[in-house]
């Protein structure tokens, strides 16, 4: 592989990746009804930022350099989302509160509250772990996702060859 393929090839994995793991949140939400709650929906918000940028730098106008500053900014995004995808999983442990409108705590309600309620798709609360495999998660594999791609891409930045730089 040239040194010239590095860039668009870099910028082809963070849009497969990003697209990845929003396909995968859709998957588990329409086809096994693990409905996301609000905290599992700001976790979506940075991967689809990631996949914009991404295909936007794909295209064959956009210089090596400038890809190289997409690939840090989507870094950026990735490392924001492993910190915020860890504050949900610790409020999944009950290591700290989250906020009030996903956990649920008793508050005054009228019988109209109720009824609108009842009529809405289902939620699950922020503190409640909707799926777990290997003792882990949806949020805690988050984590590791947003770490592994945020250090990927560090790395892959300071190739500075790869990006037709001196």
């Amino acid at each position: 592989m040239t040194s010239e393929n590095k860039p668009f090839l870099i910028m082809a994995l963070i849009a497969a990746a990003s697209a990845g793991a929003l396909g995968l949140a859709y998957i588990a939400q329409y086809g096994f009804a693990l409905w996301p709650c609000n905290l599992c929906w700001g976790q979506r918000v940075p991967y689809a930022l990631a996949l914009v940028f991404a295909l936007i730098s794909l295209h064959p106008g956009v210089d090596g350099p400038s890809r190289r500053l997409v690939a840090l900014h989507c870094a950026g995004l990735f490392l924001f989302n492993a910190g915020f995808a860890f504050y949900h999983a610790g409020v999944e442990q009950k290591w700290w509160l989250g906020p009030t409108e996903c956990v649920g705590r008793p508050q005054a309600f009228s019988m109209e509250d109720l009824a609108s309620a009842l009529t809405q798709t289902g939620r699950t609360g922020c503190d409640e772990i909707a799926f777990q495999l290997f003792g882990l998660s949806m949020a805690g594999y988050n984590v590791l996702a947003g770490l592994v791609l945020a250090g990927g891409l560090v790395f892959a930045a300071t190739r500075r060859s790869w990006w037709n730089q001196r």
